[in-house]
């Protein structure tokens, strides 16, 4: 009897450690929310990058691509937080995901496997929760983006390049991004008609061409309505696609999803529509008002 209580103390206590290190254990990159606040003019990034890079390969088919971020701000931040995604030939192949406190520094890594030719791109939104006086929260935010072509053909051997440079390259690059453009003008038409929206009407932004409007605004929005919208966006990309698609009341990974399709209205552009695919080709809409800045 006395060995039976023992066991069942010892028992009892490993289920209340289980259940601390379940709650209080989690590491940095299971935050699960990313809150934007009225950007600070004051707090600037001197630094945001992301960067692809080819590794040696691994055997004749195979390679390993290292995958970074960077990002620092000119001063401390309550709570910095960076969100990377990359997608392989437009479809998502991994996240990373970082945040901590008191910190104006926030470096990411990781190495990924791969084979075969491939277009890859990295997008990532920086961001910095400021706290100020009298309990004011203000944000800094920046996007960054590289991308890398590798290329698996028998005439040469496994390499990679940014910016090509021979015939051979510049000519390998126009074969991956024509299939590429084929693909995605395709599904996209399938999905504008699917959900019935008016394609005369709406503008197309893929989420790996969204670092364009850091410097220059969206049509029909001034440039403070642009970088208030870019945070938004992020926010819920962060809630509703990154940390899992909800599908009937079940959360899915994100992996194996196509590139997010940014689709806002020409004219009066007060809400946003982002169109994409799970891995298994389910359709998916999501939907974000875009209110004035005050």
């Amino acid at each position: 009897m006395r060995k039976r209580t023992i066991l069942l103390t010892v028992c009892a206590a490993a289920l209340v450690v289980g259940l601390f290190l379940s709650i209080y254990g989690k590491p940095n990159y299971l935050r699960e929310t990313l809150i934007t606040f009225p950007i600070d003019p004051n707090a600037t990034y001197t630094e945001a990058s992301s960067n692809l890079e080819f590794l040696q390969s691994t055997d004749e088919d195979e390679y390993k691509l290292r995958w970074d971020t960077l990002s620092v701000l000119n001063e401390e931040a309550a709570i910095r937080q960076d969100v990377s995604l990359l997608f392989e030939d437009g479809v998502l192949k991994d996240t990373m995901s970082k945040w901590e406190e008191n910190t104006e520094l926030l470096a990411q890594q990781k190495e990924v496997s791969a084979e075969d030719s491939g277009h890859y791109e990295v997008i990532t939104f920086h961001h910095a929760e400021l706290r100020r006086p009298n309990n004011e929260f203000r944000s800094a935010q920046a996007i960054s983006f590289d991308q890398l072509y590798v290329i698996d053909s028998p005439l040469s051997p496994l390499h990679a390049f940014k910016i090509p440079e021979t015939a051979e390259d510049k000519e390998s690059k126009r074969i991956l991004d024509y299939i590429l453009e084929q693909q995605q003008t395709y599904d996209w038409d399938d999905l504008f008609e699917y959900y019935q929206i008016p394609s005369s009407q709406y503008r197309r932004i893929p989420l790996t061409k969204i670092d364009t409007y850091q410097s220059e605004s969206i049509p029909g929005l001034t440039m403070e309505e642009t970088t208030k919208f870019l945070g938004g966006l992020w926010e819920g990309l962060y809630k509703n696609y990154v940390l899992g698609i909800d599908l009937n009341g079940t959360a899915v990974s994100p992996i194996g999803s196509t590139v997010p399709l940014i689709v806002i209205p020409k004219e009066n552009p007060d809400h946003v529509f982002i169109l994409f695919r799970t891995a298994d080709d389910t359709p998916i809409q999501l939907m974000q008002s875009i209110p004035a800045v005050e």
